[in-house]
């Protein structure tokens, strides 16, 4: 999240919710024009995991999950 830029709600919810499922340090954004999109930032080994926590993810309020499995370090 950028500085200045205040936290969109339902990325600090999927955030808390991936790290109770045992995916701590994982970042969630949010994208689009109609920030409908749910950007997940984890490492390869995770996205097993994060594609059985998706649904999850998008019952907080998101139409759309992606995973970028390459972030930037």
């Amino acid at each position: 999240m950028s500085a200045g830029v205040p936290a969109d709600a339902r990325a600090v919810a999927a955030e808390n919710l991936l790290g109770r499922e045992g995916l701590p340090g994982v970042r969630v954004s949010v994208a689009g024009h109609q920030r409908e999109i749910a950007v997940v930032e984890a490492e390869p080994a995770a996205l097993v995991r994060l594609a059985e926590l998706a649904p999850e993810i998008k019952a907080l309020g998101f139409r759309f999950v992606t995973i970028d499995l390459a972030p930037p370090r």
